[in-house]
């Protein structure tokens, strides 16, 4: 079959998981663990060695624990799509970081060659690249360097804003000189534009997903990207999904859900809580503002896509302009 591992170049797998997010939630290395056994049971451990896996956990409101699996195949028959383009995927993995540089401008640098190298791995070049998945760490578990100076304990906001601003940088979205450490979830004007960042305790590494649509590419898959507002920019999904050629009805509805391959939308929220001008609670509840996040914006998209199998994630620091998101869709080609 076209899924024999040998013929298989590399795996991906990016999945939503509905622990809590909080720090007894270990739904993320339970989900991890049973896809590894699974992928090895299937071709060995020279098949996970060829896979990525970005897992990120919260799963609230109307939003299905789901995951995304990215198969690059090698058929001998392919033929450049019609378009001009199709969807490729690129994958790679740094080092291990030691714990004086997570948190730092020589994170961001190893971030953004490892975004380089994926971008070498889909054969694209920047301006091909439409949007960059970084998986970021917020630990590590190397011993540190002789004379090292230890960094304070990273958040896990703080550690995605690293990872954006890599990305940025390895984009050309973001000016190495300007991404210093006191820049960092500090000076929100910087942001890449191409950029979803997760970050994890599983992971001492920067591990990234890249998806892009390469000229020459065979197959019926392309990938489209739109911008948020803020998290009630229900048009700016519309506008996506027309742009990426998926047709609304008189509601708003995609009319062809099943062409929606995938949907992965990264919304924020404003520094002050509020919503076009209006408070909310979401800064001031006992519940996490990011979980709040992911519950409204599951309820917005499914509205739209009527499927409740969306990757949802919040926190836009560097990411997008305060309390504004994107948000991207992998689309097959109309009958």
């Amino acid at each position: 079959s076209a899924f024999q591992p040998a013929r298989i170049r590399r795996i991906a797998v990016l999945a939503k998981t509905e622990g809590n997010s909080d720090v007894n939630d270990y739904s993320r290395e339970y989900g991890l663990l049973a896809t590894e056994t699974a992928i090895e049971q299937q071709g060995g451990r020279a098949l996970v060695e060829k896979s990525t896996f970005l897992f990120s956990t919260g799963c609230e409101g109307a939003m299905t624990p789901f995951g995304i699996l990215f198969v690059d195949v090698e058929s001998g028959d392919e033929k450049p799509s019609p378009r001009g383009s199709a969807l490729a995927i690129g994958c790679a993995r740094s080092r291990s970081l030691r714990p004086e540089e997570i948190g730092t401008p020589a994170h961001a640098d190893i971030t953004a060659d490892t975004v380089r190298a994926a971008m070498q791995d889909a054969g694209v070049a920047a301006a091909d690249v439409a949007l960059v998945i970084v998986k970021t760490p917020v630990t590590s578990r190397l011993p540190a360097a002789a004379g090292a100076v230890f960094n304070r304990r990273i958040t896990s906001a703080h550690s995605k804003a690293v990872g954006a601003l890599g990305a940025g940088v390895a984009l050309g979205e973001v000016e190495r000189s300007r991404a210093v450490q006191e820049a960092i979830d500090t000076d929100h004007s910087l942001h890449a534009r191409r950029a979803m960042v997760f970050s994890g305790a599983e992971v001492d590494f920067v591990e990234i997903l890249l998806l892009a649509n390469r000229p020459g590419a065979a197959g019926s898959l392309s990938v489209h990207t739109g911008f948020l507002r803020d998290l009630l920019d229900a048009q700016a999904l519309r506008d996506m999904f027309t742009g990426a050629g998926c047709a609304l009805d008189a509601h708003g509805q995609v009319i062809e859900p099943a062409r929606v391959a995938a949907t992965l939308i990264k919304a924020g929220s404003a520094p002050d809580g509020k919503v076009r001008g209006r408070r909310t609670t979401m800064k001031s509840s006992h519940i996490d503002m990011d979980k709040h996040v992911r519950a409204a914006v599951s309820g917005i998209i499914g509205s739209i896509l009527g499927d409740t199998r969306v990757f949802i994630s919040a926190n836009t620091v560097h990411q997008a302009p305060p309390g504004g998101g994107l948000a991207a869709c992998i689309v097959r080609d109309a009958p």
